[in-house]
């Protein structure tokens, strides 16, 4: 699936990233406050200008949550599942939303974990995602 079938929006460039193999966030170019979600004007200084940069798929654990139903377009998903809020370290504490990695781990509140970039099915068409591991990188 093509970035532009995704979104239309200002995130473009990170799903493109993720196709690629690379996880890119929006910074700005004037005052280097992180955005995300990506936005198309800095919030803090006004400017129209970004950078993308590549950032390490490293963190802690923000939030979780164990899914124990399946639900339509997620058949992909092997219930219970866990999907994950990390908070990066290399980007200002920007959190980033994935699913752990081997199902139904034991997780917790500021764990540490790893992230990889890979695709899920989802209604008939690969999209990139974000698969977290327990443990930091390394």
């Amino acid at each position: 699936m093509k970035p532009e079938e995704i979104t239309s929006g200002a995130d473009r460039p990170y799903w493109a990233g993720l196709q690629a193999g690379r996880a890119l966030l929006p910074k700005c170019a004037s005052c280097e406050k992180w955005h995300w979600p990506a936005v198309f004007r800095c919030p803090e200084c006004g400017s129209w200008e970004h950078v993308w940069e590549e950032v390490a798929l490293s963190g802690k654990v923000y939030s979780w949550t164990r899914t124990f139903h399946p639900f339509s377009g997620t058949e992909a998903f092997t219930p219970p599942f866990v999907s994950l809020v990390v908070e990066l370290d290399s980007a200002d504490g920007i959190r980033l939303i994935g699913t752990l990695e081997g199902g139904d781990g034991d997780i917790a509140i500021d764990d540490a974990v790893s992230g990889t970039i890979g695709t899920i099915p989802f209604s008939g068409d690969d999209y990139p995602a974000l698969f977290w591991s327990k443990g930091a990188v390394g």
